[in-house]
């Protein structure tokens, strides 16, 4: 009985260890990941980088402003923002690779959504 305490202990560590590590990204992981992904210019990626800190930086206001009720509707309209200006520094192929991204995203968000406990 220890030994299956023990077992199911560990595999629990193991299992909360690796969902932690598949977290969320740090901000100049995103922008080394868009930059790998999408081929980006160095000009590219200080622009991409310049428009995700003000992203990150309007995210982080809506969170500490307390308005729970239109967070995420103002969240959703931010993120929209942010694709549409980084749309307008792509090239045709880096745009079409782009969407992709932000569809991978809607999927993992949909998939987490579905996934949590009601």
């Amino acid at each position: 009985m220890y030994k299956a305490i023990l077992f199911f202990t560990f595999i629990l560590f193991v299992s909360s260890s690796i969902i932690s590590a598949q977290g969320r990204m740090t901000h100049e992981e995103r922008v080394q990941q868009l930059k790998e992904r999408l081929k980006l210019t160095d000009d590219q990626t200080k622009k991409i980088d310049a428009i995700l800190v003000k992203s990150d930086k309007k995210r982080d206001e809506m969170r500490n402003s307390g308005d729970m009720e239109n967070m995420r509707e103002t969240m959703m309209k931010n993120m929209e923002e942010t694709n549409d200006q980084i749309l307008k520094i792509l090239k045709p192929a880096q745009k079409v690779e782009f969407k992709k991204i932000i569809e991978e995203r809607k999927n993992r968000m949909q998939g987490q959504r579905r996934n949590r406990p009601q």
